[in-house]
């Protein structure tokens, strides 16, 4: 090779590594772009939402949990209730109903000697829980001992116990309407919708879930109530009352707000996390690498979109909640799955807004059936319409959630129904839910329904 080809190769060298060199600092400075680009869109929307009065980390959430400083606290009560509850074995409580296997006579039946015996037996030996029950429930204020500052590792004590709670309360008003003690069981009733209370607030998905558990079933002790033994108007007043201080409740948004500061907490340090509370995951340094990429503050500031999006659904009026969260869930699952962390923590809100929704259809569907029983005591018949109970009774003829129209009525002979159709949207003429679904068989569709038979 001569001095001129020596001359034009190094001349194609020095091109050569010029262009790479120019290839890395364009990679460079669109990584830089795509960082600074990903942090000022993730600034944006977290400045979005302490501007609108809501927490971002799980320090200020557990801050934000809060009741009035100096008001009793149905919190302390209501644990010290729970220390006292006495759950029965297994095979013990097989013979019970509710809380074992064995079912309730029809509603206008009165209990079998044996069934009320055990009954009686199981609610005494809970008779210090109960009380304790009654009078933290009747408190006001609750704010439970809870460290929201652990995100995601945070425990919520006492769930279950609130559940058992509910269903021994349950037990208690059927006993009391069974023996023609209306008060008692009215009593027994409301102190169910007292449990629920105590975890308005309380701002975790599954907190929520619980509450809204508490609330069916008090509507389903309501029914029994109703159809067990005859109430004065003030008692079925004073259920009314009740169930629409329940439908206040409803709305899910403290839950929303709360998973959203724990899903921040993770985007922040997703490696500390404990792979059991992201179905088994492990999160270790390939996480590392993802978030120093940006790709983390990516996922977050989508998260953040989805949670807003969900959010603004629990807001709207019940029967519009359920398109709109289905539409946030079609845009999580058009979001690629590259966005590996987004995926791995997104909950299936969706479901959960079902859920609700079926908590508001079982309030609606008391209250407007409560109103029908106070018309049937005023004036010895049952109205023909929803309408006539307007404006005496209701305010105006509740919507259904799921659909938007107004519930369903109907006679029985003897009695009523009063129904909304249900998460399936088909009316189904106020068929019940089957008290048991046999395994293999096809679904079956009902609806939500407060029933009368007497």
């Amino acid at each position: 090779m001569n001095d001129r080809e020596r001359v034009a190769e190094n001349r194609r060298r020095i091109k050569f590594s010029h262009v790479l060199i120019a290839l890395l600092l364009v990679g460079i400075a669109a990584f830089a772009v795509f960082r600074i680009n990903t942090r000022f869109k993730l600034r944006a929307r977290i400045d979005a939402v302490r501007a609108a009065g809501y927490p971002v980390t799980c320090a200020e959430l557990d801050r934000w949990y809060a009741i009035p400083p100096d008001v009793e606290n149905a919190a302390y009560t209501m644990e010290e209730a729970f220390l006292f509850l006495n759950s029965w074995d297994k095979e013990k409580s097989r013979a019970l109903p509710v809380v074992g296997r064995a079912e309730l006579p029809p509603r206008t039946e009165p209990l079998p000697a044996e069934m009320r015996t055990v009954m009686a037996e199981y609610v005494a030996d809970n008779n210090e829980a109960l009380e304790l029950l009654h009078t933290g429930a009747a408190i006001e204020d609750c704010r439970y001992a809870v460290d929201l500052t652990l995100g995601m590792g945070t425990l919520m004590p006492n769930l279950s116990e609130m559940r058992g709670s509910v269903f021994l309360l349950k037990l208690e008003a059927i006993l009391h309407a069974d023996a023609g003690d209306g008060e008692s069981a009215k009593r027994s009733a409301i102190t169910c919708f007292g449990i629920a209370r105590t975890l308005e607030g309380l701002p975790t998905t599954i907190a929520q879930l619980v509450r809204s558990a508490c609330q069916a079933i008090a509507v389903s002790t309501v029914e029994q109530i109703v159809n067990r033994t005859e109430l004065t108007d003030e008692q079925l007043a004073e259920f009314v009352r009740c169930v629409r201080e329940g439908e206040r409740m409803c709305g899910l948004s403290e839950a929303l707000i709360g998973e959203r500061c724990m899903g921040m907490t993770f985007f922040k340090n997703p490696q500390g996390v404990d792979p059991d509370l992201v179905g088994g995951i492990p999160l270790g340094p390939l996480v590392a690498l993802y978030k120093a990429a940006g790709l983390a503050d990516s996922d977050a500031a989508i998260y953040l979109d989805l949670m807003d999006g969900y959010l603004k659904s629990s807001q709207l009026p019940p029967h519009e909640r359920q398109e709109a969260a289905d539409a946030v869930g079609d845009r999580l699952r058009s979001t690629s799955k590259a966005h590996v962390l987004l995926h791995t923590i997104m909950p299936a809100l969706s479901r959960v807004t079902t859920i609700e929704l079926r908590t508001i259809a079982h309030l609606r569907a008391a209250d407007a059936a409560l109103a029908v029983q106070r018309y049937r005591l005023a004036t010895g018949n049952l109205p023909d319409k929803l309408a006539d109970l307007v404006p005496a009774y209701l305010e105006n003829i509740p919507k259904d959630p799921f659909d938007g129209n107004k519930l369903r009525y109907k006679k029985l002979d003897p009695g009523f129904i009063v129904y909304s159709i249900g998460e399936d949207l088909s009316d189904d003429g106020g068929k019940e839910k089957p008290s048991k679904t046999a395994k293999g068989g096809k679904p079956v569709n009902w609806d939500v329904t407060f029933i009368v038979e007497r």
